[in-house]
């Protein structure tokens, strides 16, 4: 009999991340690009799953040419649904039918589970599924609370890294993970700061369009004034795209690159430095908002995502808050990995997969 795996899915906005992995980890995994003028053809992204699935299955049908392998599972990312708890969860029909029809949202990682999905009659697979989709809400209601009737605070942002990290600082702890209390802040292109106790996301801010710091290319949060007055001056469109995809370190500096923008300060570049420095400085106050929600007994303050593999960012963050706690740093996104342990974690029966 062949080694069990699971079959890895997790869709990006011009690209297809697909891996194949063990109880052990990673076996191989390939990132499958898309032109973008082949999207383009495509009036909305579910209408992609045909064409990102032949794209699936020919890499999928070399790789198991002459390997012996048992698929025991298929999971793929999890999109923009309805709001549900974390966990891994059985991809429904009510599930595909949400997804498919950008019922809540649309986003690449709608196409998770849709390929999941169809992937399992080549493998003879009864169920698949998904894991802490972006739409995980385990948010306290007090959280929700704005401060506007009618208008409620979201908690969109990266909740499959930031639970699986959370499992790994636990295990480094040796503490049980439904005992624990984190701060932890994934940074990349979005940045998403929670706090998070026993495994659940109890306040975050929306990564994509809500509170938090500057990003490298989105606004976070703005004054209010200043906000009116564009709303007034453009259409949403182009105010959606200048907030979510325009600001941040790409509209004072040209580039959306970390490492670009310490390069600037490092030439003496003296709006590089005042930049970076307030760039910085809103995460930290960030932070610190989340560690005073966790009435000051967060057990570490973790720091995850793709900024975490500068050492200098780091190091100046640390500055700020790392004498709050313990603070620990676990760069990169991690999201396959993530995946596969989830999904691993009901079919071993160490999880139930909850229902959609």
């Amino acid at each position: 009999m062949g080694k069990q795996i699971v079959i890895v899915i997790n869709p990006g906005s011009t690209s297809t991340k697909i891996a194949i992995y063990h109880r052990n980890g990673e076996i191989h995994s390939e990132n499958i690009k898309h032109h973008q003028f082949e999207l383009d053809k495509f009036n909305r992204v579910t209408d992609q799953l045909d064409y990102r699935y032949e794209m699936i299955k020919e890499w999928l049908n070399h790789f198991f040419k002459s390997k012996e392998f048992v698929v025991v599972g298929i999971v793929g990312r999890g999109g923009i649904v309805k709001p549900i708890v974390g966990g891994t969860f059985r991809i429904s029909e009510s599930f595909l039918k949400d997804a498919m029809e950008c019922t809540y949202g649309e986003h690449a990682s709608n196409l998770g589970g849709l390929l999941a999905n169809r992937l399992k009659a080549e493998f003879s697979i009864t169920e698949t599924y998904t894991v802490d989709p972006v739409s995980c809400d385990n948010m306290w209601p007090k959280a929700k609370i704005s401060g506007v009737p009618g208008i409620e605070r979201d908690g969109r942002g990266h909740p499959l890294n930031m639970k699986m990290t959370a499992r790994k600082i636990a295990k480094k702890q040796n503490i049980s993970f439904s005992e624990t209390c984190y701060v932890i802040a994934h940074l990349g292109g979005g940045i998403s700061i929670s706090l998070v106790i026993g495994g659940k996301l109890v306040d975050i801010n929306d990564g994509l369009l809500g509170m938090g710091p500057f990003t490298p290319n989105r606004a976070g949060a703005l004054p209010l004034r200043g906000v009116m007055k564009l709303c007034y001056s453009k259409s949403q469109k182009e105010v959606e795209t200048l907030l979510s995809k325009n600001s941040g370190l790409k509209a004072y500096l040209g580039t959306e690159d970390v490492r670009e923008v310490l390069k600037m300060v490092e030439d003496g570049n003296e709006q590089a430095a005042l930049i970076y420095e307030a760039f910085v400085y809103q995460i930290a106050k960030e932070i610190g908002a989340y560690f005073a929600a966790s009435k000051c007994k967060a057990q570490a303050i973790i720091i995850t995502g793709g900024i975490a593999y500068n050492e200098k960012f780091n190091n100046d963050l640390r500055d700020y808050v790392g004498n709050l706690t313990e603070f620990h740093v676990y760069p990169g996104e991690n999201e396959m990995e993530a995946l596969a342990e989830g999904a691993f974690r009901v079919i071993d029966l160490e999880e139930r997969a909850q229902e959609y």
